[in-house]
């Protein structure tokens, strides 16, 4: 695996500046040893040289792979596709594909997610400006508090839901908004990682959050 350097320069640091730091001190080393006649020595420096500067780059590309991009966790980028229709005079059928896409180098295990359904328009005058001084004067919360319609709660058994790396796959949750005058809706899903507790420093959970205008009918 390529390193990208511009994307760490600190990485970049170390690489170059503490091998050149061990080959600056072993020419001097092997300065002193050759004033002092003693030939062997050089040799010896100059095994030291090769040793420690192939450990200090095996370290750097190992913390690159491992450490940096985490290559090796679990990890789900969460890409909703949402449509909706009129199904009676009242009633508003809503439908979210939540596309699981694996960006990691191995299998992701899904066993817990919900999905909910927020509205964000039409809102009283007076209940958005209580959102706003929630968030913004008050500071209650760090974002807004829309209202939840509806929750969708689901669960797999073991090895139901697995995506491999590079794979995708879709859960469709579906919804009915029994009032006709909302124009936008908030979409929010999550997915846990099962290997959460096993990988520490991995991800809880995945999720993502989509403003859906309803534009009529469907």
């Amino acid at each position: 695996m390529r390193i990208d350097w511009s994307r760490n320069r600190r990485l970049l640091a170390i690489a170059v500046g503490v091998p050149s730091s061990i080959v600056a001190l072993a020419l001097f080393l092997g300065w002193a040893s050759l004033i002092s006649g003693e030939t062997g020595t050089v040799f010896a420096v100059v095994q030291t040289v090769v040793t420690s500067s192939a450990i200090i780059v095996g370290a750097i590309f190992a913390y690159d792979r491992f450490q940096a991009f985490r290559t090796f966790y679990p990890h789900l980028t969460i890409e909703h596709k949402i449509s909706h229709r009129r199904i009676s005079d009242n009633y508003m059928h809503v439908a979210v594909t939540a596309i699981l896409h694996n960006r990691s180098r191995v299998h992701t295990e899904v066993r817990d997610g919900f999905a909910s359904l927020q509205v964000v328009a039409p809102l009283p005058d007076t209940d958005a400006r209580d959102r706003y001084s929630e968030v913004f004067i008050r500071k209650q919360h760090v974002s807004i508090q829309w209202e939840t319609l509806d929750e969708y709660i689901r669960t797999w058994d073991e090895s139901e839901l697995v995506v491999e790396p590079g794979e995708s796959h879709p859960e469709t949750f579906e919804f009915l908004l029994g009032d006709s005058s909302y124009s936008s809706v908030l979409i929010y899903t999550y997915f846990y990682n099962v290997r959460h507790n096993e990988d520490r420093g991995s991800a809880e959970g995945w999720a993502a959050t989509t403003i859906y205008d309803i534009m009529g009918d469907g």
